[in-house]
């Protein structure tokens, strides 16, 4: 079963002999949304096949883990479709309306992360003398390089001195690969906003990094 396949199953979909691929594939975004509500499969796979590989470079992004990106995407597709009846096309594409739901996945997934790595500090506090247990800190470690981990902290250290916006302009434009107008459609802003964003974000992450 292909990801595509198992996303799909998570919700009753219907009207897959009413429309077809060929069809949707030329929807404008009003139209592909209101086969998206009727519960098209031929619309949610064309929804899957445009947006899935964009939001999922999204959370690596976010998360740098790729299981957990994939966790966040297929959780991403999983409450479109649940909350499909409450999206209504007003103007801004649909990958603006799966961007804002990848945001809060992506946002709930680190409050988690969080929690477990206090539960975590905290046992490994009462198990400190335990000469057999290593402290869960220390256990990403193991799987970098010095030198990629050196790199990874610069980097995020860096992201850390720009703008939320400015961050989420980086995130959309160079991880997740979206044009300048795309990413304009999904924060709301201009595209000339979105170049001017972009060249102070990489201003700022060259001072940073050099």
């Amino acid at each position: 079963m292909t990801a595509r396949d198992d996303q799909l199953t998570h919700q009753p979909l219907t009207g897959g002999n009413i429309h077809a691929p060929a069809s949707v594939d030329h929807a404008d975004e009003e139209e592909l949304a209101r086969l998206l509500r009727a519960r098209s499969v031929p619309a949610w796979e064309t929804l899957f096949e445009r947006h899935y590989d964009r939001i999922y470079r999204y959370a690596l992004a976010r998360l740098r883990s790729r299981e957990a990106a994939e966790d966040v995407a297929a959780a991403t597709f999983d409450r479109a479709l649940a909350t499909i009846d409450s999206y209504a096309y007003r103007g801004r594409p649909a990958l603006a309306w799966l961007y804002g739901i990848a945001r809060n996945v992506v946002n709930e997934t680190r409050r988690n992360d969080m929690r477990q790595q206090s539960y975590g500090v905290v046992e490994d506090w009462f198990h400190r003398y335990d000469g057999n247990r290593q402290p869960a800190a220390l256990l990403p470690l193991r799987a970098d390089s010095t030198e990629g981990l050196a790199s990874r902290m610069d980097l995020e250290h860096a992201m850390g001195c720009l703008t939320e916006t400015q961050r989420e302009v980086v995130r959309l434009r160079y991880f997740a690969g979206l044009s300048a107008s795309e990413a304009g459609q999904v924060i709301g802003r201009p595209e000339t906003a979105v170049y001017a964003l972009q060249a102070r974000a990489l201003a700022a992450l060259r001072r940073h990094l050099t």
